[in-house]
């Protein structure tokens, strides 16, 4: 006996599980608030940055006004983990993967829209930090190519940052630890590994993925182990195998 084939209507596929987990993020208040949070830390962080060096005469650098996305990459980083493990402390999961059997669209859905959600929040985040510092007197138009670097770095960084923890939350799958994960993943492991006394460990802590984005909105620097864009590479790398990690998670583990 064959199974029939399901119509072309009901039959799922990547766009659709892409579009179900765009609802899924726009249609719950509090994400876009979130969203709108990261986006004003950068904006705020940039505004207040100008206002203090008004009073002491002087201007901020470009790298300088882009202080706030590394506060902004930990509430996007939580967010995207709680969007990531909500299908199982909702219960929702097996209702999820029943409409979507192959499972993985789910998780590409998950990252595309976080993905790109936070890219936009640290492109549009950056270019409201330039202008601020612009209209506080520094000098964004002498620095155009730094400025470009730094307006498409940030989106980068934050978006490889929330692919991350999107993956480390389907393999965790469980709300609060997922969210212990992440902080500890992004934040408490560089400072963690830096205490470490031993030289070869302390090689690694440019390689792991927050200072690895970082550097794409960091001042270049020729004694840094990285460039700008070769964080972004290895960022990507931690994302790119944080997410085949969960892929294969999600296959073979029940829901």
């Amino acid at each position: 006996m064959t199974r029939a084939a399901a119509p072309p209507r009901l039959r799922a596929t990547p766009a659709k599980a892409l579009r179900a987990e765009w609802l899924k993020f726009s249609t719950l208040a509090s994400n876009p608030v979130s969203v709108f949070a990261a986006f004003a830390l950068i904006a705020v962080f940039a505004v207040l940055l100008v206002g203090a060096r008004a009073s002491e005469s002087s201007t901020p650098t470009p790298t300088e006004l882009l202080t706030g996305a590394s506060w902004a990459q930990m509430l996007l980083a939580v967010l995207a983990a709680v969007f990531a493990c909500t299908e199982w402390s909702s219960g929702t999961g097996p209702t999820t993967f029943l409409a979507v059997p192959a499972r993985w669209p789910v998780l590409a859905g998950k990252a595309v829209v976080m993905g790109v959600m936070a890219f936009l929040v640290g492109s549009l985040g950056a270019v409201a930090a330039l202008a601020a510092g612009a209209v506080g007197g520094a000098d964004i138009t002498g620095h155009a190519a730094l400025a470009v670097r730094l307006v498409l770095g940030s989106g980068a960084y934050l978006a490889g940052i929330a692919v991350l923890a999107v993956a480390i939350g389907v393999i965790v799958r469980n709300l609060v630890a997922g969210i212990l994960v992440v902080i500890g993943f992004v934040w408490v492991l560089p400072l963690a590994v830096t205490l470490i006394p031993w030289d070869p460990v302390q090689r690694l802590v440019p390689y792991l993925p927050s200072p690895a984005g970082g550097v794409l909105i960091a001042a270049e620097s020729p004694a840094a182990a990285l460039t700008p864009w070769g964080g972004a590479a290895v960022l990507a790398a931690w994302a790119a195998g944080a997410l085949g990690i969960a892929g294969i998670s999600l296959s073979r583990r029940d829901t």
